[in-house]
């Protein structure tokens, strides 16, 4: 990784030397290829643990339903909650990320997810309620990491280095959930107990935090692009501008398709080769036999860093012949996604064997949108707003995404569910996810959509970022973006 560095200096060697001014409300200066370097790999760490958080109790699904002796809905619950509150905080970290020091925003949130995290762990059986409140606040804390880490790794690197970072950085999404499944289960075994495993990331956590505190340092917004200069306008007109870019809304609209599906069968793909298990064999405990945890987090993981990867590599070699290539590759990875999807879902009670392949290659298409869609984001919105801009789609991909889907697809499964029967139980569940292939299809359309408009607004956005820089004081592009007269106070060195 340690080309990452030398690869952004080349690439921005035409900018003139560029010092973070007072309006960006930073203190650091220009940042060192080494200090970028391990910016990256302690986001990757926490990126991994953040995601290894919110799936711990998706691998353990049937223990946490009889301690709190809640149903399918009640479990979805805990995850639609979770996501709410983590919509609501995230407008606000996005919007305080574009103001303040962006450090102190994440250590903060990250030492709330430690503690409510460590403390949702000793919640008594008959307290469901306050065990979902917990699983709420936890949601508060993710998402202040969540909003501002993408936009400092864009502020840090340019071009196909940010592609590659970006890239490294989501591959620890899924091997954080492949880990929570895999961690849930295993710990469950070992201490006879679920709840200690959510006692692990805290621990874990606290690591973070230090290497966070000690050994990162908030780029100037805008830096590796030049555009360090250009002051922030009002939130106000952050948002109209935001929902008035086309680009910026088609890949939001797309990625919320994305972590619609994605929630729904992070969720719930367990629980359906279980309740499959069972209907075949006849018997409510049949799934104890095999370690479906531990296969289905096996292959998220491997699935997750083979399409994360690969997705970025697709990017960065067709973009030199296909400008919106991103928005191509998103968009066909959907459209193929979905009929294998459709399968993967009656295939349990087929054969074992080909449910677990056709899983990992509707995991491996889901996750090639991932590095691309925050790529896509980041390119197409200026750097004073890119906080706001991720925060914004946050809302919307969660809000109507895996916020909503767990909860929408467990009801469904009720309905259709007889809890007599092994079955139904089953079958229920298995219709309800039907809904996601034809969500992952509508993901396609809307990527393909976003081809449309991506070239434009990454343009719009260069020339705002050269603007700047050359002390222009109209108010420019479509965006209506405010630069100073003359550069603003200058960090001492």
């Amino acid at each position: 990784m340690s080309d990452l560095g030398a690869s952004v200096q080349s690439q921005r060697s035409w900018l003139p030397s560029i010092k973070d001014g007072s309006s960006s409300g930073l203190s650091d200066c220009v940042v060192s290829p080494k200090r970028r370097t391990t910016t990256v790999c302690i986001f990757i760490l926490i990126n991994v643990l953040n995601y290894m958080d919110r799936f711990t109790i998706a691998g353990v699904p049937e223990n946490v339903k009889s301690y709190y002796k809640i149903n399918d809905s009640k479990l979805g619950q805990l995850q639609t909650m979770f996501f709410v509150f983590y919509t609501i905080v995230s407008p606000i970290a996005g919007y305080l990320g574009d103001r303040w020091k962006r450090k102190c925003i994440m250590q903060i949130g990250l030492s709330f997810w430690v503690i409510i995290t460590l403390a949702s762990s000793f919640i008594p059986a008959h307290k469901f309620s306050l065990f979902l409140a917990t699983r709420c606040f936890v949601g508060v804390g993710e998402a202040s990491y969540s909003t501002l880490a993408p936009t400092i790794l864009s502020d840090l690197f340019i071009g196909n280095a940010r592609t590659k970072v970006l890239g490294l950085f989501y591959f620890a999404a899924p091997v954080g959930s492949g880990l929570g499944f895999i961690v849930g289960s295993e710990i469950t075994r070992l201490t006879g107990s679920w709840q200690w495993s959510l006692r692990v990331t805290p621990v874990l956590g606290v690591l973070c935090i230090i290497l966070l505190s000690v050994l990162h340092s908030d780029p100037p917004r805008g830096e590796a692009e030049g555009g360090s200069h250009m002051r922030t306008t009002s939130w106000w007109l952050d948002i109209k501008s935001l929902l008035s870019n086309r680009a910026f809304m088609f890949i939001s609209c797309g990625y919320t398709c994305v972590c619609f599906v994605l929630g729904s069968l992070s969720w719930f793909a367990i629980d359906l080769i279980q309740s499959a298990l069972n209907a075949i064999n006849d018997d409510p405990s049949a799934w104890m036999n095999y370690n479906i945890p531990i296969v289905v987090g096996t292959l998220t993981c491997f699935a997750g860093i083979v399409g994360v990867l690969s997705g970025a590599k697709l990017g960065r070699c067709l973009r030199h012949w296909l400008p919106a290539a991103d928005a191509y590759v998103c968009s066909a990875s959907l459209f193929i996604c979905a009929p294998f999807l459709f399968f993967a879902l009656v295939s349990p009670t087929w054969n074992f064997y080909v449910c677990i392949a056709l899983v990992f290659i509707v995991e491996f298409l889901l996750c090639v949108t991932w590095a691309l869609v925050t790529d896509m984001t980041m390119g197409v919105v200026i750097p004073t707003r890119r906080s706001t801009a991720s925060a914004l789609q946050m809302v919307m991909s969660h809000a109507l995404g895996d916020a909503i889907s767990p909860a929408i697809v467990g009801r469904i499964a009720v309905a259709f569910t007889d809890l007599h029967s092994l079955e139904t139980q089953y079958l229920g569940l298995q219709r309800a996810l039907f809904l996601t292939a034809f969500v992952c299809a509508l993901g396609g359309f809307l990527f393909l959509m976003v081809t449309l408009y991506l070239v434009k607004a990454k343009n719009d956005v260069h020339r705002a970022v050269e603007a700047s820089q050359h002390d222009m004081t109209d108010i420019i592009n479509r965006q209506e973006i405010e630069v100073p007269a003359t550069p603003s106070s200058v960090c001492s060195a």
